[in-house]
């Protein structure tokens, strides 16, 4: 999504709430958001807000270029072994700052 001013790109995470409801994880949607919120660290997504409609939770948060690990090995396969110490490092600070706040991420 974008910022209909600045043109600034988001991305747009929209749980479906029926979902949630059948899956029992109203909670847990709502403690991610929190911790989303919460969280100020280059290697943790930052969320801009959150809004619901009458089937979706909404989560507006940083748009970040190129998508997750897993859409990233399948499309370069396995990685170099320099670029997958890379993300393991950057994976285990987010961890980390998560860990010293009492958040657990399973």
């Amino acid at each position: 999504v974008r910022h209909k001013e600045t043109r600034q790109r988001f991305a747009m995470k929209k749980i479906n709430k029926h979902n949630l409801i059948l899956q029992n994880q109203i909670q847990q949607a709502f403690v991610e958001c929190d911790i989303l919120m919460f969280a100020e660290n280059p290697f943790v997504v930052s969320m801009y807000c959150s809004f619901e409609t009458r089937c979706h939770l909404c989560m507006v948060i940083e748009y970040v270029e190129g998508g997750d690990c897993a859409t990233l090995m399948k499309n370069m396969g396995p990685l170099p072994v320099d670029m997958a110490r890379m993300y393991f490092a950057e994976t285990v600070l987010a961890l980390e700052y998560l860990h010293n706040y009492g958040i657990v991420h399973r």
